[in-house]
């Protein structure tokens, strides 16, 4: 069976159009009718009915079955050929959300020597929910995951290297700035400013405003946290971050926490598919990223 038959069945399904999957593929039309027959007698059974005037199609019962098989086999392959590719290129590929990155190499006191392991370490920096669709399309060997609920996938192992509590960071001037807790029904009528769909944070503020009837309201997103702590120092809004966003330089921010009740656990994992094992330079890294939150403690 020629793989890329399968492929043009894919794009045929999605796309609608002979013409569109010839184009999308840079073949002729023909090409495609040609994939299609040879699948078809493959598998010994039409897979495609047209109309009499062949304008139109649709998939029999059995391009339906073939075409729901292929959503969860073609992943896998794509995901399989940027793994061996990878590894041709002689690095790895991890996934750093920018806020935990930060948290743990302010307290960096390794000399060079001990590493050497990042010398075959390529980053890739991204929120924490758009890095965990790049492991699951293959376009990571491995990440740091910040997520609010386990995480669970049949090909997923992932190890929790620490977590932290979820808190209101706001202005030092903002009138809620003294308090020892924060109730987040005291904050339904303030102006949210909050990482956006990448980021698992507000995904915690969803399920936080979800308790309380979607009356809180969000008054801006961004995918930068530089951005979003400029924000909060010139007291445009109140956010819902951990405190490791924060460092030296936000001596105008605070981090409160919120009432026990209202509590979400922020927990930091590594995270690869079951596929594609740890090298050792991956383990390295971990290794040393985690000694490197154990010092801060």
């Amino acid at each position: 069976m020629n793989l890329k038959d399968l492929y043009y069945f894919e794009a045929l399904k999605e796309l609608s159009s002979y013409t569109a999957v010839a184009k999308k593929f840079g073949i002729s039309q023909p090409s495609v009718s040609y994939a299609i027959k040879r699948l078809e007698e493959n598998f010994n059974c039409q897979l495609v009915e047209h109309d009499p005037s062949h304008r139109t199609f649709h998939l029999t019962p059995q391009g339906e079955i073939l075409y729901r098989h292929l959503e969860r086999i073609l992943p896998e392959l794509r995901a399989t050929r940027k793994a061996i590719d990878r590894s041709l290129s002689h690095h790895v590929t991890v996934g750093f959300p920018p806020i935990i990155v930060h948290y743990l190499l302010r307290s960096m006191q390794s000399k060079s020597a001990e590493l050497d392991f990042l010398s075959h370490i390529r980053p890739v920096r991204g929120g924490s929910l758009e890095l965990l669709d790049l492991l699951f399309t293959g376009d990571l060997d491995a990440s740091l995951i910040g997520h609010i609920a386990p995480l669970e996938a049949p090909n997923l192992c992932s190890q929790p290297l620490f977590q932290k509590q979820l808190d209101i960071v706001l202005s030092k001037h903002h009138p809620l700035a003294k308090k020892d807790f924060l109730s987040f029904e005291d904050l339904l009528d303030e102006s949210f400013i909050l990482l956006d769909e990448n980021f698992v944070h507000l995904k915690a503020f969803e399920q936080l405003n979800d308790r309380y009837h979607q009356q809180a309201n969000i008054f801006f997103k961004t995918d930068d946290v530089m951005i979003l702590k400029e924000l909060l120092k010139k007291e445009v809004g109140i956010s819902l971050l951990a405190d490791m966003a924060l460092d030296s330089n936000d001596n105008e921010l605070v981090a409160i926490p919120l009432d026990p009740k209202d509590r979400i656990t922020f927990t930091i994992s590594s995270a690869h598919l079951k596929t594609n094992p740890l090298t050792g330079e991956i383990r390295s890294l971990f290794s040393w990223l985690k000694e490197a939150y154990d010092q801060r403690q």
